[in-house]
C-alpha cells in the first residue's frame, strides 16, 4: 500500500498496485533516472512532463509497439510502466506511418535533429537569460509558468527525437546482425564522434593542464574545495584560470549533480565543488603521462578501421545499403548523449532555477524555513501561492503561513518513512516479451531480464549487458551518491546504481564501470565506449553484491563481473 507521502505529493500519479489498470501492466522501479526518493516539485514537473512526453511523441511518431510509458510513484520512488499495443491491425497501421518517418530520418537525421534541438536551445536561452532576482512578483510568477510550459515542451521534443533515433539505430543493428555482427561489436563503428559530453570533458582536461602550469594546481591540492576560487582570486598568476573556469560553468554548468529527473539537487553553477574536485583528480593522470586527446584518437582510429574491414567484405549493393544505414546510425547514436545535456540536464536545471527563485521570495516572507524547502511543495501549490502573492501580498503571507510549514514538515516525515519502506523492483503483470525500444535499449528491459535476479542477493559473479568491450581488474569504488564523487581514485572500478551526464568526468580516470541499471544505450555504456574502458550494465544487484575495496574483474565483452577478492 502506498504511503501518505505518495498521496500527498500527487494522488493523480500515485501507483496503486491493486487498481485494475495498474495491476494489468508491467512496472519497474526507475533507478536509472531517479534512484532516490523523488521530491514533490520534481514529481509534479519533470516527472509529469517525462510521462506526458512518452505518450505525446508515441502518438506523433506513430510508434508501433506501444503508446509510451506511464510514470507513477510508490513509496516515494518513481516507477515506469510500459503498456504495449496488442491489436495487430493497430500495430500494422502505426508501423506504416512510423516507417515513413524512419526512412526520412535515416537520410535526413541532421535536419530533423537540428530543427527540434534548436527549439530546445532557444527555450533554454529564453529562461537562462532572465535575472530572476530582479523580477517583480508578477513577472517572477509569469517566469515560473513559462519555465514549466517550456520544460513540458522540451520533453515532447525529447521523445520526438528519441523514438525515431532508436528506430534508425535498430535498422543499422538489424543489417549488421544479418551479416553476423553482434551489437557489442557494431557499436565500435559509431563511437568516437564529437558530442557535448566529450566537449565538456575536453574542457575539464584543458583546465587541469592549465592549472598544472601555474600556481592553481598547488592551491587546488592544498585548499578545501569550497575555498579554492577565493584563494585563486588573490594569487598573481591565476586570473586567467579563474576566468576560464567561470566561462566553463556558464556553458556547461547547468546540470544537476545527482539524479537526472529531479530538481532537488544543486547544479554545477550553484555548487562548483564537484567540478573542482574532478579537475584536481586529473592531476594524477597528467603525472602518469596519460593524454586525453591521444586516447580519443585511438577510438576514432579503431572505428575507421572496423568500418573499412567490414565494408570490404560486402557486395557492392550491400555496401551502398551499409553506408546509408551507417550515416543514420552515426547521427542518432550521438544524440543519445546530447539530449542528456540539453533536456535531461539543461531543462531540469531551468525548472530548478525557477523554483529556487520563487523559494527565495517565500523564504524572505517567512513562509519557508530554508530556500530549498520549496522543493517540498508541488508545482500547483507553488503556482497557487505565487499567484496569491501577486494578488495581495499581505493577505497571501498570512494565508500561506497557516498552510505551508505544517505541510512541509509532514512531507519530510512521510518521506523518511517512505525511504525506510520496501520498494519492490517490479510490480504488475509480466509480459511475455518487451518491444518498446526505450524499454529495451535504454532501460535494459529485455525478455531475459523480465524476471530479474533478486537485487538483494549477494553474488560472486554478476551478469549484465556488455556495455563496452574490454577487461579490467582493480579495486571497486561503490558510489551511491554524487557527494562520493571526490572519493573515486584513478584506476578504480566504478560500481553504482546508474550514471548520468554529470558523472561523465569520472570516466577519464576510472578503469571500468558496473551499474545496477540500464541497457546498451544507457549513459554508462555510451560513455565507457567513448573512453575505451570496459562496462557491464544492467546487473540489477551490483551495488548490493560488491563492497568497497573488493578486487573485481569486469569483462565488458562478455557482460560478466567476477568478485576475485573480498576486502
Amino acid at each position: 500500500m502506498a504511503n501518505a507521502f505518495d498521496r500527498s505529493v500527487s494522488a493523480l500519479r500515485m501507483l496503486r498496485p491493486e487498481d485494475a489498470f495498474d495491476k494489468s501492466i508491467f512496472w519497474f522501479r526507475d533507478d536509472l533516472h531517479q534512484p532516490y526518493t523523488i521530491s514533490p516539485m520534481g514529481m509534479t514537473t519533470i516527472q509529469a512532463h517525462h510521462s506526458w512526453g512518452y505518450h505525446y511523441a508515441a502518438a506523433l511518431t506513430s510508434l508501433p509497439p506501444s503508446k509510451g510509458a506511464h510514470v507513477k510513484m510508490y513509496q516515494g520512488r518513481v516507477y515506469l510502466g510500459f503498456a504495449e499495443i496488442s491489436d495487430p491491425k493497430e500495430i500494422e497501421a502505426r508501423a506504416v506511418k512510423h516507417g515513413e518517418l524512419i526512412e526520412y530520418c535515416t537520410d535526413h537525421w541532421e535536419e530533423y535533429y537540428r530543427e527540434l534541438i534548436g527549439e530546445v536551445q532557444r527555450n533554454l536561452d529564453t529562461l537562462n537569460g532572465v535575472d530572476t532576482d530582479k523580477l517583480i512578483l508578477q513577472h517572477l510568477y509569469e517566469h515560473l509558468l513559462r519555465a514549466e510550459e517550456l520544460n513540458r515542451r522540451n520533453w515532447e521534443i525529447h521523445f520526438n527525437l528519441m523514438y525515431p533515433a532508436d528506430s534508425v539505430y535498430f535498422g543499422f543493428l538489424d543489417f549488421l546482425s544479418k551479416h553476423g555482427v553482434e551489437e557489442k561489436d557494431a557499436i565500435v563503428m559509431v563511437r568516437g564522434f564529437e558530442s557535448i559530453a566529450t566537449r565538456t570533458d575536453e574542457e575539464l582536461w584543458n583546465l587541469a593542464n592549465m592549472a598544472n602550469n601555474c600556481s592553481a594546481r598547488s592551491i587546488m591540492e592544498n585548499t578545501p574545495l569550497e575555498e579554492i576560487i577565493a584563494k585563486m582570486r588573490t594569487a598573481e598568476d591565476c586570473d586567467s584560470w579563474v576566468e576560464k573556469f567561470l566561462h566553463f560553468l556558464e556553458i556547461y554548468g547547468r546540470r544537476v549533480v545527482a539524479a537526472h529527473l529531479d530538481v532537488s539537487t544543486p547544479t554545477w553553477i550553484e555548487d562548483p565543488t564537484p567540478v573542482l574536485d574532478t579537475i584536481r583528480s586529473y592531476f594524477g593522470r597528467i603525472d602518469q603521462g596519460w593524454d586525453f586527446f591521444a586516447e580519443k584518437q585511438k577510438i576514432v582510429d579503431q572505428r575507421k578501421a572496423t568500418v573499412a574491414e567490414f565494408e570490404a567484405k560486402l557486395s557492392e549493393e550491400d555496401q551502398q545499403i551499409f553506408r546509408r544505414l551507417l550515416k543514420g546510425a552515426e547521427g542518432t547514436y550521438q544524440f543519445q548523449e546530447d539530449h542528456g545535456f540539453y533536456i535531461d540536464q539543461g531543462s531540469t536545471a531551468c525548472m530548478r532555477f525557477a523554483a529556487v527563485a520563487c523559494g527565495k521570495r517565500l523564504y524572505r516572507r517567512g513562509l519557508l524555513e530554508s530556500i530549498d524547502d520549496v522543493m517540498w511543495l508541488s508545482f500547483d501549490e507553488l503556482r497557487e501561492c505565487m499567484a496569491m502573492l501577486v494578488r495581495n501580498e499581505e493577505a497571501a503571507e498570512y494565508h500561506y503561513a497557516a498552510l505551508m510549514p505544517g505541510l512541509i514538515a509532514q512531507r519530510k516525515r512521510d518521506a523518511k518513512e517512505a525511504e525506510a519502506a520496501e520498494q519492490p523492483l517490479t510490480f504488475g503483470t509480466l509480459p511475455k516479451s518487451v518491444r518498446d525500444p526505450i524499454a529495451i535499449k535504454v532501460f535494459g528491459i529485455q525478455d531475459e531480464v523480465l524476471h530479474p535476479k533478486g537485487e538483494k542477493v549477494v553474488s560472486e559473479r554478476l551478469e549484465g549487458f556488455p556495455g563496452a568491450p574490454g577487461v579490467a581488474e582493480g579495486p571497486a569504488r561503490v558510489v551511491l551518491d554524487y557527494k562520493d564523487f571526490q572519493n573515486v581514485q584513478t584506476g578504480e572500478i566504478l560500481v553504482c546504481p546508474y550514471t548520468g551526464t554529470a558523472w561523465t568526468p569520472l570516466f577519464v580516470k576510472i578503469g571500468g564501470v558496473v551499474t545496477d541499471t540500464g541497457g546498451m544505450l544507457t549513459h554508462a555504456a555510451i560513455a565507457a565506449r567513448e573512453y575505451g574502458i570496459p562496462a557491464v550494465v544492467g546487473t540489477w544487484n551490483a551495488t548490493n553484491s560488491i563492497r568497497e575495496g573488493d578486487i573485481i574483474r569486469v569483462d565488458g565483452t562478455a557482460g560478466v563481473v567476477d568478485v576475485l577478492e573480498r576486502k
